[in-house]
């Protein structure tokens, strides 16, 4: 409810995006997770097996037969994870593998790319320690993916038997995105793609983002991404109420495959900061690549803005510059939708306040929602 200390249950008003909201053991969460969202996981599954489909050629008996091996890594990460994915998958009158599928969705899109299929961008992401209010830490994204996963998402928010509760804005079925939870702990990432991204099983990218807002501290969230062998590439910028923040440069691997980067203003796009990597950076063999534009234009917006607080990094998000490549991301009309990308929407945490701003698509566009975690 709004003002709720941190650690009760948390309650949100209406927002544009259905809200889902569960409680309970992993599968008891599942199950009303999957009933809930019911048409939208549809929707997921169907999305996904279009859009893996024409980025790698694959049919959907195919992908789901590559998803299988992912399991074993999976339940060794975190064993509630599988419940909780058979959980939404009953609820939703689907199989369980086509929620292990569309979880994996990051790791299948590397598998192998038709020819002609364009790399996908993913995210603009912020993090800063506010002046006005004094001393909020706050963390912010513009989630730039296919057009079509707009017609897909939810807000879903958690109440685990165990652990902080959470909420997350995701495509349904999907274990989470980027949020933020009671202990104070928030994220928002990027998907890296890497010449060792090859789709080969590991803990994959939204299993990792879901283990970060179960975290009861800045540390175990962390270790989250430090501690497994990770299947994919990514970026995780991590914050806690308490001040602290991290970005968390991944490629796949274990620990000597992550580069930490620490400040209390960061910012990250879609090439890997790090130099000397030992593997080449896909983002930036892109032809037209736009992620070192919003680089720039982002870390430059936020050194202007970063002291105006939350307002201030929404207006770093709402830059144009560049259009159609700007941070701002719109629909590209001489690209196929499957190769175009644009700002579902727009999510950030003061996590000092315990509060979310959530936008239904773009926030130059849609009204910013707010309400407390």
């Amino acid at each position: 409810m709004r003002g709720a200390k941190r650690g009760e249950s948390t309650t949100l008003p209406c927002v544009s995006w259905p809200l889902i909201s569960v409680s309970g053991g992993p599968r008891e969460r599942g199950r009303a997770y999957g009933e809930q969202a019911r048409d939208r996981i549809h929707g997921t599954i169907e999305l996904y097996e279009q859009l893996i489909g024409y980025h790698t050629a694959l049919t959907w008996p195919q992908i789901r037969d590559l998803a299988g091996p992912f399991s074993e890594p999976l339940n060794a990460y975190d064993e509630r994870l599988l419940p909780e994915m058979e959980g939404i998958a009953e609820g939703a009158g689907v199989d369980a593998e086509d929620i292990l599928a569309i979880n994996l969705r990051t790791e299948l899109l590397s598998v192998r790319r038709a020819p002609g299929a364009a790399s996908l961008t993913e995210c603009t992401v912020l993090s800063a320690i506010s002046v006005d209010p004094p001393g909020h830490v706050l963390i912010a994204q513009n989630w730039d993916w296919t057009p079509r996963a707009a017609e897909t998402c939810v807000v879903l928010a958690a109440t685990p038997t165990q652990g902080p509760g959470f909420v997350t804005v995701v495509e349904a079925g999907l274990l989470a995105k980027c949020g933020a939870n009671t202990a104070g702990i928030g994220v928002v990432t990027n998907a890296l793609e890497s010449s060792r991204d090859r789709g080969e099983p590991g803990v994959p990218f939204h299993a990792v983002l879901r283990r970060i807002l179960t975290s009861s501290s800045f540390e175990e969230a962390v270790d989250a991404v430090m501690a497994p062998t990770r299947s994919s590439s990514g970026n995780y910028l991590i914050a806690s109420a308490d001040g602290r923040s991290a970005g968390l440069e991944t490629g796949p691997g274990g620990p000597e495959m992550v580069t930490r980067f620490e400040g209390p203003g960061l910012v990250h796009t879609n090439h890997f900061l790090r130099t000397g990597a030992p593997f080449k950076d896909m983002a930036l063999l892109e032809p037209g690549s736009t992620s070192r534009h919003r680089q720039e234009r982002a870390a430059g917006g936020l050194e202007a803005r970063a002291g105006r607080g939350m307002q201030g990094l929404l207006e770093v998000l709402r830059d144009h510059e560049g259009r159609p490549g700007s941070v701002c991301k719109h629909r590209n009309q001489t690209l196929d939708q499957w190769d175009d990308s644009v700002t579902v929407a727009t999510m950030a945490a003061d996590l000092t306040e315990g509060a979310i701003w959530v936008s239904q698509g773009p926030s130059c566009e849609a009204q910013m929602e707010v309400f407390s975690i």
